[in-house]
């Protein structure tokens, strides 16, 4: 898993953002999986971190 957002709050995923990507410099380096609420200061969005799955994406895709 990875976390990502701003500790600070005011950014961050949210209901209805489940499954969509979470960038870095242009690469797709998560998957939004679930937060506790929206953008909550301390409380980072949790996303799938996609390189622990690149073989099985290879294998499928």
């Amino acid at each position: 898993m990875l976390c990502a957002g701003v500790l600070d709050g005011g950014r961050d995923q949210c209901q209805g953002d489940s499954g969509g990507p979470l960038y870095h410099n242009g690469i797709v380096v998560g998957v939004c999986s679930f937060g506790i609420g929206c953008a909550q200061a301390q409380f980072p969005g949790v996303n799938a971190r996609v390189s622990r799955y690149t073989a099985w994406i290879s294998s499928n895709a």
